[in-house]
């Protein structure tokens, strides 16, 4: 588990942003910040941390609420490619690499998505959004944020992949088999898991998992796969349009 309230100390308070910080906090905790102050507040919820005579991010802070985090940490964005064909090694169509805070990042791939979808995710698109912005969130706020590899977006003729760094948190097993069950809630970044909650990102009630095993139960042509390894997680999201391959590349 990553040490969440650790600060940054090469960033500074003011590369958050402020609109993002007085939203979290007016759903989350307008009496402590009428009892102790602002900042304070922001110490005591994890966002900030005592440096010296100033406050800085923590980890989470940045990433959560960070106008470009990834100028301290690249590693914290979303690597986005749409290729021609149904292989990593067909032209790559369009690629674009995402940076900015947890809620910028789902958004900016959902909009990548969007475009090559005649910009519309809906029940009749290749592509659901509610689908694919369960996916986002759980690759972007559940990652291991220790790896120095990027979330991956990959969409082909007949999927999409997402791909994030780090395995399922210490005593979870096979993520598809947990998700058939589902009323597990047991993120790796708790702190970054009940901000994004706040910041309406995810329930943390246990059934996002079921939801993503579950969706598309019609047809096993158009079932979802969640592949977990220690090392990482990959969510195989089929289009609506094709049917998807016995194996992937």
């Amino acid at each position: 588990m990553t040490n969440e309230r650790l600060a940054v100390s090469t960033a500074d308070a003011s590369e958050l942003d402020s609109e993002l910080l007085d939203d979290f906090l007016a759903r989350r905790a307008l009496s402590l910040v009428a009892e102790i102050g602002r900042d304070e507040a922001l110490v005591r919820l994890g966002v900030l941390a005592k440096v010296a005579s100033r406050h800085a991010p923590t980890l989470v802070g940045l990433y959560a609420f960070g106008r470009v985090p990834q100028h301290h940490f690249p590693e914290w964005g979303v690597g986005a490619a749409a290729f021609a064909g149904t292989t990593i090694t067909d032209r790559i169509e369009a690629r674009a690499d995402l940076e900015g805070s947890v809620a910028a990042l789902v958004a900016g791939a959902l909009g990548f998505v969007r475009e090559r979808c005649g910009g519309v995710l809906s029940t009749e698109s290749a592509y659901d959004e509610p689908t694919l912005r369960e996916v986002l969130v759980n690759a972007v706020v559940h990652r291991d944020l220790r790896k120095t590899s990027r979330v991956a977006l990959r969409m082909f003729a007949d999927r999409l992949e997402i791909w994030s760094p780090g395995g399922p948190p210490e005593g979870l097993g096979d993520l598809e088999d947990l998700g058939r069950e589902g009323g597990v809630s047991q993120p790796r970044n708790p702190l970054l898991a009940s901000i994004g909650r706040q910041a309406g990102l995810g329930e943390q009630v246990g059934r996002g998992l079921s939801l993503l095993v579950h969706a598309g139960s019609t047809g096993l042509d158009r079932r979802i796969e969640i592949r977990s390894t220690p090392r990482d997680v990959l969510v195989v999201v089929p289009s609506r349009w094709q049917r998807p391959r016995a194996a992937l590349s």
